[in-house]
């Protein structure tokens, strides 16, 4: 699926590549992928707690011209996606190609989903602390699910660096691999996804958290 398919993402794009405000905006694969992290979340926060995340660390909102447009661009972006979670629709956007680079858009979408996945670890920490109370058996087991989902999620965000890490076989390995890895990506996101889902289930009042705009 192109992002440029649904009307929220054309207008996000637009405003974050030409629009008057593009030079406090993060580039629109990391404002996408920061989006797609909120809409995971095992307790989604409320708009004025994410909103700011899709700007540059250096940009003022007293500077921002079209603040609205943008909030209001965002906001869509997050009811699209969390409906296509609903619909357990979960895939990669057609402009994810497969790619090395640092700031491919690839990279870029990783990277705004771990930086919001980052933000938004007190949220996942009371959600485990929730489900080790009722002792569930499948506690571990998720737990090493999400391990390795953040581990697949953190290499093809900046691959170069995972690269550096390793020792000249593990790297000849993981570079011959890594095409084979990016096909299981949409795979990666929906077991994410799903342990989010199964966190929700310990959290109170889950449902009442969430204001539509």
């Amino acid at each position: 699926m192109s992002i440029l398919s649904q009307a929220c993402h054309q207008n996000l794009y637009t405003l974050a590549t030409t629009g008057p405000d593009n030079t406090h905006l993060q580039a629109p694969y990391i404002i996408l992928g920061t989006i797609f992290a909120v809409a995971a979340a095992p307790d989604i926060p409320m708009p004025d707690v994410w909103l700011p995340w899709i700007f540059k660390s250096s940009a003022k909102l007293e500077d921002i011209q079209d603040l609205h447009s943008i909030h209001e661009s965002a906001m869509g972006c997050l009811q699209w996606q969390l409906q296509q979670m609903r619909d357990e629709h979960i895939a990669l956007f057609s402009e994810l190609d497969y790619s090395e680079q640092k700031n491919s858009p690839l990279a870029q979408w990783m990277q705004g989903l771990l930086f919001a996945h980052t933000q938004l670890d007190k949220v996942w920490q009371i959600a485990w602390q929730a489900m080790l109370k009722s002792q569930h058996a499948e506690v571990e087991k998720l737990q090493k699910d999400l391990k390795h989902c953040l581990s697949v999620l953190s290499t093809f965000a900046d691959i170069p660096f995972a690269l550096t890490r390793l020792n000249s076989e593990a790297k000849t390995h993981l570079s011959a691999a890594l095409p084979r890895i990016y096909q299981s990506l949409p795979e990666v996101l929906q077991t994410y996804v799903a342990t989010s889902g199964q966190l929700i289930e310990y959290l109170p009042n889950q449902f009442e958290t969430f204001i539509k705009p």
